[in-house]
């Protein structure tokens, strides 16, 4: 008897644990920890937008900006080359672009700017129907060495060393203008074929050595939407009866309003050369 009254004892013990609701069950858990702060991370870019960094020091923020007044694309007077821009960019907590340190950059020449330009006549040698002065993206620039354009954008813009050259385009033109005569069309072969512009131009560049004053218009080596248009003010010099030179003396992005009206003056041109596909509008 006492076996048996020793079960039904336990058994109505737990038959009662088991029948407590859960609400009356003590917690005896820990409050939950709270995690240790996290420094927060660089905003990100993805959505193409550039990261924003503090440049204070600058000594280890990989975003960097160029001296006061400078802004790409530049140009650098001395060698005639462009900078047009680095690959990586970035804004400053102050709002002014700047690029990431280490960022490759690439620049652009000028074909013929080192001379050996060719030019072509039709008829006489001495009095031509037609003179043609090639500027094809092959013709010679100058500086023709990277390293060199490389020394000379850190001396003027700051570059740093890290921060290398790794393309040098020419200027293809896609549009080019005579200043004193009346001669214009599309392509990169300026031409005089007008029989006063060869008296006057002309033989006054072969036999008294006087320059050609011209206007180019076109974009980093080739047609690619978004890319800048730029206007090149430069001169034609004779190396002889058969070759030129390119010297530029100024070279510029153009905005909406100056593409417009150069686009009108192409689209002078007959037969009609297609203008507005040509300059983007």
């Amino acid at each position: 008897m006492s076996k048996l009254l020793l079960v039904l004892m336990c058994c109505a013990v737990f038959s009662c644990v088991s029948n407590r609701p859960l609400e009356d069950i003590p917690s005896s858990l820990p409050p939950p920890i709270k995690p240790a702060a996290v420094a927060p991370a660089l905003q990100g870019t993805s959505e193409g937008k550039p990261a924003v960094v503090n440049p204070v020091d600058g000594s280890s923020d990989p975003c960097q900006a160029l001296p006061a007044g400078i802004s790409l694309p530049y140009y650098l007077s001395g060698p005639s080359v462009v900078v047009m821009g680095f690959l990586k960019t970035c804004q400053m907590t102050d709002g002014r672009e700047g690029f990431v340190k280490g960022s490759s950059w690439t620049a652009m020449g000028f074909p013929c700017s080192a001379g050996r330009g060719r030019i072509d006549k039709k008829g006489s040698d001495s009095v031509p129907s037609v003179v043609t002065f090639h500027l094809q993206n092959s013709c010679p620039m100058q500086p023709s060495r990277p390293e060199d354009i490389e020394v000379l954008a850190r001396q003027k813009l700051g570059i740093p060393v890290d921060s290398r050259l790794i393309a040098y385009y020419p200027l293809s033109v896609d549009y080019w203008e005579f200043v004193d005569f009346s001669e214009h069309d599309t392509g990169y072969r300026p031409k005089l074929f007008i029989p006063a512009s060869i008296a006057n131009g002309w033989q006054k560049f072969t036999a008294k050595g006087e320059a050609i004053k011209i206007r180019l218009y076109g974009r980093e080596n080739a047609w690619e939407p978004g890319k800048k248009l730029y206007e090149v003010e430069a001169t034609l010099h004779s190396e002889g009866r058969s070759t030129f030179r390119l010297r530029v003396n100024v070279a510029r992005p153009i905005d909406d309003q100056k593409r417009k009206a150069v686009s009108d003056r192409c689209g002078s041109l007959r037969p009609k050369r297609g203008c507005e596909e040509i300059f983007g509008l």
